[in-house]
């Protein structure tokens, strides 16, 4: 047994030296390496691009170099919005960015690239440039645009018309009175939440309140004659007109702050039509049969409020649509909700 021992000693020696001699080798030639490469360099850039691009626009190319002429690899912080293509640096626009002059004008963002062995970083800023919003809109977005500022102005012959939009600037407190019944009062309640289905973008509804003392507006049902003591200011504006219903509010600047509505007749067309009086629309000029709007000078049982009406109402109480605006401004300020929300 000790022969074998003898012979296992030494060879076992040479087989752990040979090792250790390819490893160093091996570990020369990695330090080596890293120490002579040299980090890509990103160059120093800004990008510009237009407002309310569409998702997937290229924005341009990020240019970086490598000293090795490594294969380079890009990558670009996630909470920018933006995309980068991995192997080339395009920049596209991400499909969650929106991109809106009026709320921001540029985008900081951090690009990142990586040559195999070495990474660098670069702080880049992606500028947005302002356009004419209303010149980007489609043909059935101008025609909401248009139907708006022909509403919320009151340009139809049948009213005089505003220089500038009025709204509330709180939510709406109505009050009934006069003779009031049951289903009168179903009515009220069914058309009020239709309207405040088209005002959950911003902070105005309508309510309905036991006392007038805690309304800010009232609907009275009865004759025109009883009106007189209800209501005497609308009452001489209307005791030689042939009306069933009238809306008339007061306002302190540009905001509504009391509503009176007088109602004779229960259908709910005509307590729509003076409830979209009393909220700051006017007189409709889409009065075609067989679908004329419900906010037309003369309605019908058969009236109702057209979609593009509907969509008016959703925007005129949006939040970032304030009260006072003049038709540039509705123009410009609702063209850019639409391109927003497109």
């Amino acid at each position: 047994m000790q022969p074998m021992k003898k012979i296992a000693l030494p060879f076992l020696s040479l087989l752990i030296l040979a090792c250790s001699t390819d490893a160093d080798e091996t570990l020369e030639e990695i330090i080596n390496e890293e120490t002579t490469n040299k980090a890509p360099a990103i160059n120093s850039q800004q990008f510009q691009i237009a407002e309310h691009s569409a998702p997937g626009t290229s924005i341009g190319t990020i240019a970086a170099t490598d000293q090795e002429n490594d294969e380079l690899t890009y990558t670009i912080d996630a909470e920018a919005a933006i995309l980068i293509d991995e192997n080339t640096g395009e920049l596209t626009i991400g499909e969650n960015l929106k991109l809106d002059f009026e709320a921001r004008d540029n985008i900081p963002f951090t690009v990142s690239v990586f040559d195999g062995k070495a990474i660098t970083h670069a702080e880049i800023t992606l500028n947005i440039e302002d356009i004419n919003e209303y010149d980007a809109l489609n043909s059935e977005q101008i025609a909401v645009v248009d139907h708006f500022k022909h509403l919320a102005l009151f340009e139809d012959a049948s009213s005089p018309t505003q220089e500038i939009m009025r709204k509330w600037n709180a939510p709406m407190k109505l009050f009934l009175d006069g003779a009031i019944t049951q289903s009168f009062r179903t009515t009220v309640e069914t058309v009020i939440a239709e309207f405040n289905a088209l005002t959950t973008s911003g902070n105005f509804n309508i309510t309905l309140v036991d006392t007038q003392a805690e309304s800010n507006s009232k609907l009275f049902f009865g004759s025109k004659e009883e009106i007189e003591t209800i209501f005497p200011e609308m009452y001489d504006e209307i005791k030689d007109l042939s009306f069933d219903g009238y809306s008339s509010a007061s306002f302190e600047g540009d905001f509504y702050t009391t509503g009176q509505i007088w109602i004779s007749n229960p259908i709910d067309v005509l307590f729509k039509h003076e409830l979209g009086h009393a909220i700051g629309i006017g007189h409709s000029h889409l009065c075609d049969a067989p679908n004329p709007s419900v906010m037309c000078a003369n309605i019908a049982e058969e009236s109702a409020f057209l979609v593009i009406e509907e969509e008016v109402i959703k925007f005129f109480y949006h939040a970032d649509m304030a009260s006072g605006l003049t038709a540039e401004e509705i123009e410009s300020n609702l063209a850019n909700l639409l391109l927003l929300a497109d």
